[in-house]
């Protein structure tokens, strides 16, 4: 699979956040090749091109399939391999396209928090996971490694622009693929956990402030900050 679209949009999104957010990173150089999953919280629509410019192998992220419209806009994230998924019903064909990804010995990102949360809504304040994670580690057998990205909802008021707000992301030791009579349920509750544990490691080791930590886009409109 060519990477070149995928790099060359990525270097640019990283060339027009550097300047205006301070991009720390815990982790995200260090990690093999694939095949493995990679399971993140998601807090806003900057998420994916964060992430993806945290780590320097390439993520073919699972992205809702209403993103791929209007068709132009379709065609740009199929060049960077992004896979769209349905949200409301078991979605066959994303699930083989990631299967068949991660034959191939790609990473592929996912957000099972099932779409943008914060506070007890996130599986970071304790919420559960979707599991659908589940099925694609169970199924592929491959690694998955916990991710938090901290701080890019701030990036939804326009003044933070000019402040230079933190933004986080960190990775998390691998967990292995369920094994054959593993209880769904459990191990999706293994790997939020995991999730949670790495969000507080990632506060003590950064310090970080209130104004840093994870808000919903309304609290940061009305806050204004």
């Amino acid at each position: 699979m060519v990477d070149l679209p995928y790099w060359t949009v990525v270097n640019s999104l990283r060339g027009i956040f550097s300047p205006v957010c301070r991009i720390e990173t815990s982790g995200t150089s260090e990690v093999p090749a694939g095949p493995w999953i990679l399971a993140s919280n998601h807090l806003s629509h900057f998420d994916p091109p964060l992430i993806a410019g945290a780590f320097r192998r390439p993520i073919d992220f699972l992205a809702m399939r209403e993103l791929f419209r209007p068709a132009w806009f379709g065609f740009l994230l199929r060049q960077i391999n992004v896979i769209p998924v349905g949200r409301r019903r078991a979605d066959t064909t994303a699930l083989k396209t990631a299967l068949e990804r991660l034959r191939q010995g790609r990473i592929v990102g996912v957000f099972p928090e099932g779409g943008l949360r914060a506070g007890e809504t996130s599986v970071l304040g304790g919420s559960k996971l979707t599991e659908g994670v589940f099925l694609l580690a169970a199924k592929s057998k491959c690694p998955v490694r916990p991710a938090v990205i901290v701080g890019s909802d701030q990036l939804y008021v326009g003044a933070n622009w000019v402040r230079k707000p933190r933004v986080v992301v960190a990775v998390g030791n691998a967990i292995s693929a369920p094994q054959p009579k593993e209880e769904r349920a459990a191990w999706t509750e293994r790997l939020a956990q995991r999730m949670r544990d790495l969000f507080g490691e990632v506060k003590r080791r950064y310090a970080l402030e209130e104004v840093v930590l994870p808000r919903t886009p309304q609290e940061r409109w009305k806050a204004g900050r």
